[in-house]
This record gives C-alpha cells, structure tokens and sequence, in this order.
C-alpha cells in the first residue's frame, strides 16, 4: 500500500489478500492515559494499517499520523516524529 498526499508518495507495505499490515509505533505523545507528558516520555503501541489510516497536516501545521490501535481498540494520533516498524 502507498499513502498518496502532500508529502508524495509514501510506500508503508504491500497488502497481501485481505490482510492489514502490523506494525509498532514509537513516539512521545501530549498525553499519556489523559495527563500531561512533562517528562517527554515515548510509549510503544502495536497498530494496524487499514483503510482510515492516514498522513495528514493538523490545523497547527504538525505532520501527523492515524493509525488503528490494536491495544486500546480505537484509533489514535502520532504528531512530528515517530518511528514504525513493521511486522511480519
């Protein structure tokens, strides 16, 4: 699958049937479990690629990623800077 926007052509990984595609995300969030991040700690999340995923620009010009969260079952939000691994 390749992600087409404003920021070009970014290939995240090849769909094989009807599978979605794994991935771990590493990134320090606002909030972590709705309190301040002060100390700038980085969480590790366990995603999957579907058809909502996206890359897009926040009305406060941040780069930002939506992916599915497996663990919480609901999607979530990586702003700025975050690193993938995909699994599989």
């Amino acid at each position: 699958m390749t992600f087409t926007g404003e920021y070009g052509n970014i290939p995240l990984y090849q769909k094989k049937g009807n599978m979605k595609a794994q991935f771990n995300i590493i990134y320090v969030p606002e909030k972590i479990n709705g309190v301040e991040n002060t100390e700038k700690k980085s969480v590790c999340r366990s995603g999957l690629l579907d058809d909502k995923t996206k890359i897009f620009t926040t009305t406060k010009g941040e780069i930002a990623f939506c992916y599915f969260d497996v663990d919480r079952n609901n999607y979530r939000t990586a702003k700025n800077k975050w690193t993938i691994n995909i699994r599989g």
